[in-house]
């Protein structure tokens, strides 16, 4: 049987959604739930509400008598808590839990990651971002939002790759198949529909034209192998930067890993290792640790 005091709680959240997780003390899954999105830095009080709704939704799968929020342990992972404002705004939150510890959504990424290890990520999805820990510190780069950071990202590649067809709309850039396939794919005629699609287009729309682009990469299409290898050479100064530490463990994580990797430098690609776990467990894990003491930031 399983009590309520051994019950912990992961939290994932991010731009587009928050995911829970529900295990025991044994680390056997006992739920798993989604709700909106939780971004601290963009909406403190939305992302409050989401980490609560996935949390109770995870209850009621769980199916547990008598289990309620303040008899779990939390491990919470946010986008956007790397900004110290909004984690102190954060802190000041009353959240009806046993116990709560909160934490960056890369921190427990790389937790999971690595169980815990001295290790390094790289997120390269929507956007992009990386973290280190070691010996019980963590070093964080990137993530600093699509209008000014997210380089190699899978947005920053339909951003670039956008603005190179409005080039050759514009005839300063020669016509060629990328361009032509780009505003095929986004349904687009003239500079101006283009422009109009992107006046107020959040990361998502502009990473929904990442694998038009490396599909044209692979097959030698010269505008998308540059703009792939662009975000190939950023990412490998992130990956090497995390990694000056005397790291030996990296893993990258996101929806554009597997096409960009290739595109890496070969010695980063020998060391690249799946994560081990889920950023949710290593929420979880974060909360034990918070739990039993550790310096851990």
């Amino acid at each position: 049987m399983t009590y309520a005091t051994d019950v912990y709680l992961g939290i994932d959240g991010g731009g587009t959604k928050c995911k829970a997780r529900l295990e025991d003390a044994q680390g056997n899954l006992l739920a798993e739930a989604i709700a909106g999105p939780a971004n601290a830095a963009r909406n403190l009080t939305g992302s409050v509400k989401a980490v609560l709704e996935a949390s109770e939704k995870a209850i009621a799968k769980a199916n547990i008598k008598g289990l309620t929020l303040n008899q779990i342990h939390a491990g919470i992972g946010l986008a956007g808590i790397n900004i110290p404002q909004v984690k102190q705004a954060f802190l000041k939150q009353s959240l009806p839990f046993a116990s709560w510890h909160i934490t960056t959504d890369l921190h427990i990424a790389c937790l999971g990651a690595h169980l815990g290890q001295d290790g390094a990520i790289v997120i390269v999805g929507t956007g992009s971002s990386g973290v280190a820990i070691h010996n019980d510190q963590q070093f964080e780069m990137g993530g600093h939002g699509f209008v000014v950071g997210d380089k190699g990202s899978g947005a920053w590649l339909g951003k670039m790759a956008i603005s190179h067809c409005l080039e050759t709309l514009d005839g300063i850039t020669p016509n060629n198949l990328l361009s032509k396939q780009v505003i095929n794919l986004l349904d687009c005629d003239s500079a101006y529909d283009l422009v109009n699609l992107t006046l107020e287009a959040k990361p998502v729309l502009f990473a929904s034209v990442a694998p038009l682009i490396f599909q044209l990469a692979a097959n030698q299409q010269e505008d998308a192998l540059l703009l792939v290898n662009q975000a190939a050479t950023y990412i490998n100064k992130i990956c090497h930067r995390l990694l000056s530490g005397n790291l030996h463990r990296l893993s990258l994580i996101g929806g554009i890993t597997q096409p960009l990797t290739p595109y890496l430098d070969s010695q980063l690609q020998a060391i690249i290792r799946p994560a081990q776990a889920t950023p949710e467990q290593g929420a979880i894990l974060y909360s034990k640790i918070k739990l039993a003491g550790s310096v851990l930031l």
